[in-house]
C-alpha cells in the first residue's frame, strides 16, 4: 500500500510541475529535464510513470479538463430553473478562469502549436452543455432559433477574450478601476444581455434576421 501512495505522490507532483511549465512554455519548448527539476523526480522515473513527454502532456490536459467539467456537473447536480442555472454557470466559469489561469494559457498554447488535444476536451464538454440547451429548447425553454453552439461559443469566447486582454485595455484605456471591479462589472452586465433571452425570449426575434 506504502508503495501505491508513494507513486500517487509521484505522479501528482510531476503533473503539478508538469501544469506550471506547459502553462508557461508550451508543449514544444518545454524538456522533460525542466520538469524533472521543477519536481524534484528524475527523468527515469518521470518516463516510467507516463511513458514519454507526450503521454505526461495528456495526463495533463485530463487533469485540468477535470477541474473544468466538474465545475458545471456541480451546477448541473442542483437541478436548477434554466434561467438560474445559466447564470450560475457563467458565473462559475468565470471564477474558474480567474482563479485557475493555467488551463486559460495552456488553452492558448495548444491553438498556437495547432495541438488537438485542449480543443478535443473543450468540444466534448461544449457538446454536452449544448445537448442541455437543445432540451431548454425541446421544451420551449429557450428561443429555437438560438443555435446552441453558437450561443456557447459567445458566452466562452467573451471569457476567453476578457481574461486574455483585460489588462492591456486597462492600461492602453487607462482604465482607473481596479481589477476586481472590472471582473465585478464584465460578469453583472454579461450576465444581464444573456438574462434578456431567458426573460424574454420574444426579444431574439426583435432583434431581425
Amino acid at each position: 500500500m506504502r508503495k501505491k501512495r508513494d507513486a500517487e505522490g509521484t505522479k501528482a507532483r510531476v503533473l503539478e510541475s508538469a501544469e506550471q511549465i506547459f502553462a508557461s512554455r508550451g508543449f514544444s519548448a518545454t524538456s522533460l529535464a525542466e520538469i524533472s527539476r521543477a519536481s524534484g523526480i528524475s527523468d527515469g522515473l518521470i518516463l516510467y510513470h507516463f511513458k514519454t513527454k507526450e503521454g505526461l502532456y495528456k495526463e495533463v490536459i485530463e487533469r485540468i479538463s477535470r477541474r473544468y467539467t466538474e465545475v458545471f456537473q456541480g451546477i448541473r447536480d442542483k437541478d436548477l430553473p434554466p434561467a438560474e442555472m445559466m447564470r450560475d454557470s457563467l458565473k462559475s466559469v468565470f471564477d474558474f478562469w480567474r482563479a485557475d489561469n493555467t488551463y486559460n494559457r495552456i488553452s492558448l498554447w495548444a491553438y498556437l502549436e495547432r495541438r488537438d488535444d485542449m480543443a478535443g476536451s473543450e468540444a466534448g464538454l461544449t457538446a454536452g452543455l449544448a445537448a442541455y440547451l437543445k432540451s431548454l429548447q425541446d421544451d420551449g425553454r429557450f428561443p429555437e432559433e438560438i443555435h446552441p453552439v453558437v450561443f456557447l461559443s459567445m458566452i466562452i469566447g467573451s471569457i476567453h477574450f476578457w481574461f486574455r486582454y483585460k489588462s492591456r485595455y486597462t492600461a492602453i484605456l487607462q482604465l482607473k478601476e481596479k481589477d476586481e471591479r472590472l471582473d465585478e462589472l464584465f460578469l453583472k452586465q454579461f450576465s444581464r444581455i444573456l438574462m434578456c433571452f431567458f426573460d424574454n425570449p420574444e426579444l431574439w426575434n426583435q432583434l431581425g434576421e
